[in-house]
């Protein structure tokens, strides 16, 4: 007695088979023939081709999110240090020191130019205005004060049309104007180099906060602060220093 095997399991084994190809990908016509030529023969039937329809691919739309523009200005981009200009507090305090006004015009504070250019003219103008009338009264004190009659440069500052003057008088006369224009002079003098230290400190300082942070952080809001129930209100100011 022959046992024959059970077709059935072949059946379902092999349409499993095709299952699984048929879901990981569409079968090519090779592989669907040979499928084929073995059920056939398992059961005994004559060669069928089985043609499974492969559904076809669904292609999902999405929709498109609109795009956010950025505008260039709202953007901060920060610069290499290599870029940021940042004087140096040493160069600053020797270009000041050549002249007054180079020290700010290398911290590029182009402003505080006029500031300087006016203060070294105006004691300049002082310097030579005091000098030049305390030379002259100088001379005309010490003409009038020996005995030689062919000395007469005093007579150069008395008021035009002047004929008659008294001598003891116009020589305290001399030697007061004579002191008060030196001591103008040296008044000037002392502003000069005032001015020169100045410029030096100015230029330095300026140099070596150049780049401190100067925000709004820095200020003072005066708020009202309540004195309990039923109290006045006070005003409170408050200064903070944010680093």
């Amino acid at each position: 007695m022959i046992l024959r095997r059970p077709v059935y399991s072949y059946r379902f084994i092999c349409g499993l088979i095709i299952s699984l190809l048929t879901l990981t990908g569409p079968l090519t016509p090779s592989v669907r023939a040979e499928v084929t030529d073995s059920l056939s023969l398992i059961e005994g039937q004559p060669q069928q081709v089985i043609q499974t329809e492969v559904p076809p691919r669904q292609v999902v739309q999405t929709e498109e999110l609109p795009q956010q523009v950025i505008q260039a200005d709202s953007v901060f981009t920060a610069l290499p240090d290599s870029m940021v200009y940042k004087p140096n507090p040493t160069k600053a305090i020797w270009y000041s020191a050549l002249f007054p006004g180079l020290g700010q015009l290398y911290n590029k504070r182009y402003w505080k130019l006029p500031v300087v250019a006016a203060g070294v003219v105006g004691i300049s103008y002082a310097i030579g205005w005091n000098s030049k009338y305390y030379v002259a009264y100088t001379n005309a004190y010490r003409d009038i004060s020996d005995t030689n009659p062919q000395t007469t440069s005093y007579l150069d500052l008395l008021p035009p049309g002047t004929t008659t003057f008294n001598t003891g008088q116009l020589t305290t006369i001399l030697k007061n104007r004579q002191q008060k224009y030196r001591r103008s002079r040296d008044l000037s003098y002392i502003g000069a180099v005032g001015l020169y230290i100045i410029c030096i400190l100015d230029a330095y300082v300026d140099a070596e906060l150049y780049d401190f942070d100067i925000s709004p952080d820095l200020s003072l809001s005066p708020l009202p602060t309540p004195q309990g129930y039923g109290g006045a209100r006070a005003v409170e100011l408050s200064l903070s220093f944010r680093f």
